[in-house]
């Protein structure tokens, strides 16, 4: 049976951030193709949150309030949940959805059925609206793609806004888990996709928020120099994965991810100083045994094999901290 929108709900899940909510909900509200919306508040301490929100949405959207903090992977399972709908979407507070999302995923889904997972693809702004990371021209056959669960169990390549899911599938797996610390999207999406198979269209249909400025979980991952040791974990984690699902015994091979994706000399010089002493080492060691894709880069390795790591903390005084 095709999808229909009364099959859908977006969720959206807010705490107490209340500057980019509102353009959120409005997306999801505005689309060509209009479909259940939902607000899942992980327990904010705003506690006019509520009412700032259903003042301008009130009667168009449901309202949902968790009872205790759920922490943030925990409150995507609290929306499956509070859907009532065989598929959902969920939408973070600060991220948009184009106009034509649910009719393109609508139309996706019929040309292209059998699958769990559905995503397609999106722009990123910065906290100021710039734009950045526009998405490259692809030329997948028919304008879309199985998602390849090899690419995917080594490297997260989805933004998180865009997606619609069957939630009888992800609560089959188990739902997200709650104890993930950063990764909890892509242990989702590849788990997914290992079981019941993802599909991805060309269409831009959703727009991520990156925030550098602000105070946010996934910034502060990367800024605490914890990202490419948890991106690791996960890794290894999706490679057993395969193994018992397929029988794929494919080993983790860190020479061949750091040919591929070389550690950000950006995110080093920028963030070093807040590193504590053994993750400095640890992300100087990735890095100088990166491969290099330019000239400054090679040159910085040197640096940091001579001096060490403390290379970084010197270099990061002079470096911009934000964007």
């Amino acid at each position: 049976m095709a999808l229909r929108p009364e099959d859908i709900t977006i969720a959206i899940t807010v705490f107490s951030r209340r500057q980019f909510v509102h353009a959120a909900i409005r997306s999801a509200l505005e689309q060509t193709v209009p479909v259940r919306v939902i607000i899942v508040e992980n327990c904010s301490p705003d506690k006019q949150f509520r009412d700032f929100v259903l003042a301008e949405f009130g009667g168009q959207v449901g309202y949902f309030q968790n009872t205790h903090n759920r922490g943030m992977f925990d409150n995507w399972n609290a929306c499956m949940e509070y859907a009532r709908t065989p598929w959902l979407s969920i939408l973070h507070d600060d991220d948009l959805l184009r106009p034509n999302f649910v009719e393109t995923m609508l139309a996706f889904t019929r040309d292209v059925p059998g699958r769990a997972l559905y995503y397609g693809r999106g722009a990123n702004l910065t906290e100021v609206d710039q734009k950045i990371y526009p998405p490259e021209p692809v030329a997948w056959p028919g304008g879309w793609r199985d998602l390849d669960v090899l690419e995917l169990a080594e490297y997260c390549f989805l933004m998180f806004p865009g997606q619609l899911f069957q939630i009888a599938a992800a609560r089959e797996l188990g739902g997200f888990r709650k104890a993930s610390y950063f990764t909890g999207d892509w242990d989702m999406w590849f788990r997914l996709a290992v079981a019941h198979g993802a599909a991805q269209i060309a269409t831009e249909v959703a727009v991520n928020r990156s925030h550098y400025g602000l105070d946010r979980g996934t910034s502060r991952v990367e800024r605490m120099g914890w990202k490419w040791a948890l991106d690791n974990a996960q890794r290894k984690r999706n490679l057993r994965l395969l193994r018992q699902a397929r029988g794929l015994d494919i080993p983790f091979d860190r020479v061949k991810l750091l040919a591929t994706q070389p550690v950000s000399s950006r995110v080093l010089l920028r963030f070093a100083p807040a590193f504590s002493r053994r993750i400095l080492a640890y992300n100087t060691w990735l890095f100088t045994h990166s491969r290099p894709p330019n000239r400054a880069y090679a040159a910085l390795q040197w640096l940091a094999r001579l001096f060490g790591p403390g290379v970084f903390r010197l270099l990061a005084r002079g470096f911009p901290q934000k964007v």
